[in-house]
């Protein structure tokens, strides 16, 4: 599985490049902004985008999107189905009072806990995370999970627009993952469920 990250936008979110090197099949995780930096780098590898995947529809994660698809319309957009109305509303992904307000095309797949999706020969699960918003997801695939806003080195997301007992449980869900599980998270540097097991303040909170 071949994976690298993509700082983009004024809010540094982590947009993640997944690929399955043998079919050149990808898709992108949380593609907030920046179109071009990021269909510069399918390109530059030989990548095929197949799907973008959603971690929660708010606009600094959104962003991309609709430039995305556009280049690519056969891509398929997931994203949970409690969050699936965000792309459509900038009052619900909080761009309303951006000078751009965002939005983005409709997903053409809404997620559940528990479904899986597949890319090239790689199987890509989805672990239902709410907290930071009521449809926030984290993607697993082998060892890596990509934990969007719920989950941060030694922290967590915001819940002051979702709800700060179940970011908690949710939380508490990630950490029956293995010590070695690498955690990618939206925003900020890459970490592991042993150290936040170990040094997170939330873990138990």
């Amino acid at each position: 599985m071949f994976y690298t990250c993509l700082p983009v936008g004024f809010m540094q979110v982590n947009c993640y490049v997944l690929a399955d090197e043998s079919s050149k099949e990808a898709a992108v995780i949380d593609p907030g902004s920046e179109p071009n930096r990021i269909l510069s780098f399918l390109n530059e590898y030989g990548f095929q985008l197949k799907q973008i995947l959603l971690t929660h529809g708010h606009f600094d994660h959104i962003g991309a999107v609709k430039a995305l698809k556009e280049s690519y319309p056969n891509v398929t957009v997931f994203i949970h189905e409690l969050d699936a109305p965000m792309l459509l509303h900038p009052e619900m992904n909080l761009s309303f009072m951006n000078p751009e307000p965002v939005t983005a095309p409709p997903a053409d797949r809404l997620l559940h806990d528990g479904d899986s999706i597949s890319l090239g020969n790689k199987t890509i699960q989805v672990i239902h995370t709410p907290g930071h918003s009521s449809g926030s997801v984290s993607f697993m695939v082998e060892n890596l999970l990509f934990s969007g806003d719920t989950l941060f080195m030694e922290s967590i997301g915001r819940f002051d627009f979702g709800s700060y007992s179940d970011i908690l449980n949710s939380l508490e869900r990630l950490m029956q993952l293995s010590d070695e599980t690498i955690v990618f998270p939206g925003h900020g540097p890459q970490t592991t469920i042993g150290h936040e097991r170990a040094h997170n303040p939330y873990v138990g909170g």
